[in-house]
């Protein structure tokens, strides 16, 4: 029965290759407009490939022959699908909830703001008081997004229990609950020092939105142009792309260095995703949580880190290259502190304990987060531990880069040439556990260097 259910096993695959880009579509679609895409059920032709029935039936195969690589790569997307189908009732109601008003904005025009809008304009306002009073309008609406995300998360719990795994994590990045655990205490642990300093250095106020609002990086826009667009990335790296089709999202708003460095990042991931190779399976060509496009994701958004690329591209001196490159390494130290933050207080098995997230809170911003953020912010994603692991292999990535190719390895054609090689052989690399326990001290040691 399993043999025949998995015969066709390329079947399988253009299966899942026709739902996860529906599935992702849908999510998008969700974000935007909850209420027009509440009742669109984006598996509904795919229950295939997105049911126990399939992740049984291929379990049961010989592990070893032609086509191990197949169904090592078809479970995995099996498991990402089967998730995602059953949680899609949370999907929405976090869709809906995060879209509905919850705080209220006071002064000259007082109105009521979602938990969406409060989170955007945190960073796009002028003042950090003015991002105060958008976190506190966000924290209004922390109590029922808690609720659906402790619910979403026992659902997790359950499936991947059900499915003989020892936690949600586990077919993301291969590696236990504890290991993803212990390297982010670990990387928080070795860089509280250096944070607390850098606050203290520059006489922070503290608190979240202030660290949000700064983080964002207005003082450091020499050598950017004036507006972000996807002609800006073709002409700063287009002949490293050649003959690739790229899909870049919509590009973040213009408001300071650190909008470049997110769009930098989405052009390391996409060009690893480009890279894939075509003539494989779907399954062994991409992988669900896409630990290697985070990877060169987090690669090329340290570009804004450093100070040979904005002496070689943007073309300027010394100084204010060294001054910028250091504001943005230190909007980086937090946005990894914050990376560190979610898998600790995101674990599906313990969301959010309530001692734990005051003393994480404290530890990242210098004050404790609002109560009423407890179990909705810092919320873990799906592909957390995903990037997580990519954040902590980025590093050695980085410096292989910088050995191989020279500083400016990104305008050496055999340093593209490499990349595309690297992510044409197939998505999944071997993640391994002490080479990802050593990336959080060498991380650690690395923002010591350029910011201690």
């Amino acid at each position: 029965m399993a043999d025949a259910f998995v015969g066709d096993l390329l079947a399988l695959d253009r299966d899942v290759a026709q739902g996860a880009p529906r599935l992702a579509r849908w999510r998008a679609a969700l974000r935007t407009d909850p209420e027009a895409h509440a009742g669109e059920d984006p598996l509904s032709r795919f229950r295939q490939v997105a049911g126990r029935s399939a992740w049984d039936a291929l379990g049961g195969l010989p592990a070893g022959g032609a086509d191990a690589r197949l169904i090592a790569g078809l479970r995995r997307w099996i498991y990402f699908l089967l998730q995602a189908r059953l949680s899609r009732a949370g999907e929405v109601a976090w869709a809906r909830a995060a879209a509905a008003p919850c705080g209220l904005i006071e002064g000259e025009d007082p109105r009521r703001v979602s938990w969406r809008e409060a989170w955007r304009d945190v960073v796009v306002v002028k003042t950090p008081g003015e991002a105060q009073q958008r976190m506190e309008a966000a924290a209004a609406g922390g109590p029922s997004l808690a609720g659906i995300a402790t619910r979403i998360a026992d659902r997790r719990v359950e499936v991947a229990r059900r499915l003989g795994l020892s936690h949600p994590w586990e077919p993301a990045v291969g590696l236990t609950r504890r290991e993803v655990r212990t390297t982010a205490a670990r990387f928080l642990d070795a860089t509280d020092d250096l944070s607390r300093s850098l606050r203290a250095e520059r006489a922070r106020l503290p608190g979240a939105a202030a660290a949000l609002h700064r983080a964002v990086a207005r003082e450091a826009g020499h050598g950017w142009p004036g507006h972000l667009t996807p002609r800006w990335l073709h002409e700063t790296f287009g002949s490293g792309t050649e003959g690739l089709k790229l899909d870049l999202p919509t590009l973040p708003a213009t408001l300071g260095a650190a909008s470049f460095a997110r769009a930098l990042s989405m052009f390391g991931f996409a060009l690893r995703v480009a890279a894939a190779p075509h003539a494989m399976p779907f399954s062994i060509a991409n992988e669900p949580a896409f630990v290697g496009a985070h990877r060169l994701a987090f690669v090329f958004g340290s570009l804004a880190c450093d100070h040979e690329f904005y002496g070689r591209v943007l073309g300027l001196g010394r100084r204010t290259s060294l001054a910028q490159a250091r504001m943005l390494t230190d909007t980086a130290l937090l946005e990894a502190r914050l990376h560190a933050a979610r898998i600790l207080l995101g674990d599906e098995e313990a969301l959010a304990p309530c001692g734990l997230f005051e003393e994480i809170g404290t530890r990242l911003f210098g004050s404790p987060l609002d109560p009423k953020l407890r179990g909705a912010w810092p919320r873990a994603r799906e592909d957390e531990p995903a990037r997580w692991v990519a954040i902590l292999e980025a590093s050695a990535l980085r410096e292989s880069l910088r050995q191989d190719f020279d500083v400016d390895w990104f305008r050496n054609p055999r340093a593209w040439a490499h990349l595309r090689a690297r992510g044409a052989v197939a998505a999944r690399e071997p993640v391994d556990p002490s080479a990802v326990g050593g990336g959080a001290d060498a991380l650690a040691h690395a923002f010591e260097r350029a910011l201690g």
